[in-house]
């Protein structure tokens, strides 16, 4: 009986530490002085484990050339921007994922264009098909990145950057 119990323990366990395989977009929206403009790219993939409470470790990258806001012109400029060529890709390591009043919040490191910085991502987790779905947000600085602020019609763009994720998280 101990054997059993034992056993079932260490299934439970086992089944706790499993990474979740991460399938996701992220989208971008910038600001100039007469509107703003969005990005999205299809690409993020990876592999996340979390302990269901508050540990989180993995990595979900996403390819820098695949950004598209619909004008080949600017997304080319991006590119040159973010560096893709010699960084392809941007790459989310969670650290802490956890509840936080009805929201869900996950914290860790984004690495992007040579450098790698904190970030906060709010949110929320939602069950969905025996795994969860996750959608959040996040805002970040051209300058946070040492990055070039591009200009359209001769007029710069503001420096924040609204991001977001959207991620299907299965096992």
């Amino acid at each position: 009986m101990r054997t059993l119990l034992l056993l079932a323990g260490l299934l439970l366990l086992a089944q706790a530490q499993a990474p979740y395989a991460v399938e996701g977009v992220a989208r971008y929206r910038g600001y100039y002085p007469l509107g703003s403009w969005e990005g999205v790219n299809p690409t993020a993939r990876g592999e996340v484990l979390w302990d269901g409470r508050e540990k989180a470790s993995g990595k979900v990258c996403l390819k820098q050339a695949a950004w598209d806001s619909g004008n080949a012109e600017r997304d080319e400029k991006a590119r040159k921007i973010l560096k893709a060529e010699a960084y392809p890709e941007a790459c989310l390591y969670p650290q802490r994922a956890y509840r936080e009043g009805p929201g869900f919040v996950v914290e860790g490191e984004l690495e992007m264009a040579g450098k790698r910085l904190p970030v906060r991502v709010l949110g929320e987790l939602r069950e969905e098909g025996g795994g969860y779905r996750f959608s959040g947000s996040f805002t970040t600085r051209f300058s946070q990145w040492g990055l070039e602020r591009p200009r359209f019609l001769f007029l710069e763009v503001r420096d924040e950057v609204e991001v977001y994720l959207e991620a299907r998280l299965l096992r």
